[in-house]
């Protein structure tokens, strides 16, 4: 967020992923699949793969109190959420636990910290997709933000053509 110009930190998460970064990714990812979509948001996910021709479970649920069997999780998780520290490597080792292949959309600096580093050695081979562009996200279709952030999407278990694609 920026105030007078000026970037100012906020716990604010409710940022959704533009369409056209889910239609970027669309060709990865096999139909046949049940994708679990558990940062519900607004559903705006939800919508964007269905458009693309996904089957879906999102619900407004908690994603500590709850796990599919026979899906696969792609989203946008939060990035920080005020008393959950290291969220993003929690839901990481949440999916490993639970044998849950998953595509989520990170910062770039993730793939940089000394818990990726151990979550690669304790669960084996993640696989990237990067973004050819950094992607500015929308509070509600057509409001957008600028990011200050480039991201990736982290993968396990997605068995991509490639450890690192480019869309």
């Amino acid at each position: 967020m920026s105030v007078n110009g000026t970037w100012k930190h906020t716990e604010d998460n409710d940022w959704n992923t533009p369409k056209p970064v889910w239609d970027k990714i669309a060709p990865l990812l096999d139909k046949d699949e049940m994708y679990w979509l558990p940062f519900f948001n607004d559903g705006y996910s939800g919508l964007c793969m269905r458009d693309n021709g996904f089957r879906t479970i999102e619900k407004d649920e908690n994603f500590w109190d709850n796990m599919y069997d026979d899906v696969v999780v792609v989203d946008n998780p939060p990035y920080k959420i005020k008393g959950i520290p290291s969220i993003k490597r929690k839901i990481m080792e949440r999916l490993c636990d639970n044998n849950i292949p998953f595509c989520l959309l990170f910062p770039t600096t993730t793939i940089q910290t000394k818990y990726f580093k151990e979550l690669q050695e304790k669960y084996g081979k993640f696989q990237l997709i990067i973004p050819s562009e950094k992607i500015d996200f929308e509070k509600y279709e057509g409001h957008d933000s600028r990011s200050l952030f480039y991201t990736l999407w982290v993968c396990w278990r997605m068995e991509l053509p490639n450890d690192c694609m480019w869309v």
